[in-house]
């Protein structure tokens, strides 16, 4: 994408164990319009995550980012006013004292969705500030919408998986257990996107699918079937019932990614 923007995150205190969780997070905003990169303590970085729960790094991050709270406390963090936007890591709850932190454990999506706070904040886009970004100006392109995309499973773990999947890729998500449901959805929205499962109450995925292909308003809409069964006359009844593709579950995430980002142009 060519307003995609990355940044430097350089991290102070986090242990070796969240370390790699952070950096596992960051791969998955590859795909995204505000990617995220680690680099070591050393090095600049435009984003800096610092351990609150650990004094000795509360001590090095005023030393270094010249904050001028002088407790160790997290009430004394609306004093502080790092040189570099900052996001604090913690097991408490922050209200008003620091705007922008991420509690422990770890969630994908809290952290992305922080990450981008900050990134969208940024006072300036120029190329001192933005690694790999094109010549722009001082003030960020406004962003597309979000494509949505619709998930029907009977299934509410799968459903629940497949929605946190497409907001790492920031997708809006509606989702239907049946397809009565898929129906009353699809009569309200145009979807950028369809994960249908095969086997459902009521009307199947086959059946939704051949009535999305059929409506001239909607045929483009890419379907992506989701069954357990992966015999060659399953996909012959998929591509009878015009779906563009199908996944079989359970779905390894890399094939996931693959599908997203090949009909969402990612």
């Amino acid at each position: 994408m060519s307003d995609k923007k990355t940044f430097a995150v350089a991290m102070i205190g986090i242990p070796d164990q969240e370390r790699n969780v952070l950096k596992n997070i960051f791969k998955l905003s590859l795909y995204r319009s505000y990617t995220y990169t680690f680099v070591s303590a050393n090095e600049p970085g435009q984003i800096l995550i610092v351990d609150a729960d650990d004094s000795a790094a509360m001590v090095e991050w005023r030393t270094l980012y010249g904050t001028t709270a002088s407790e160790s406390s997290l009430s004394s963090l609306s004093a502080a006013s790092p040189t570099i936007p900052t996001v604090m890591v913690t097991k408490e709850k922050f209200t008003d004292q620091f705007p922008h932190h991420i509690n422990r454990p770890f969630v994908a999506t809290r952290v992305l969705s922080i990450l981008d706070q900050v990134a969208a904040k940024m006072p300036s886009v120029s190329q001192d500030r933005i690694i790999g970004g094109e010549p722009s100006s001082a003030v960020l392109k406004e962003e597309s919408p979000a494509p949505i995309a619709l998930v029907v499973d009977d299934s509410s773990t799968i459903r629940k998986q497949i929605e946190l999947e497409l907001k790492l890729f920031s997708i809006q998500v509606d989702t239907a257990e049946s397809g009565e449901q898929a129906f009353d959805l699809l009569t309200q929205k145009n979807y950028d996107i369809v994960f249908l499962d095969v086997v459902l109450p009521g009307v199947d995925g086959y059946q939704i699918c051949k009535t999305i292909k059929k409506d001239k308003a909607k045929k483009k809409m890419p379907v992506i079937m989701l069954t357990s069964k992966s015999s060659p006359f399953d996909r012959i009844k998929g591509a009878l019932a015009g779906c563009d593709t199908y996944l079989t579950k359970p779905v390894k995430q890399s094939s996931f990614q693959k599908v997203v980002k090949k009909y969402l142009k990612l």
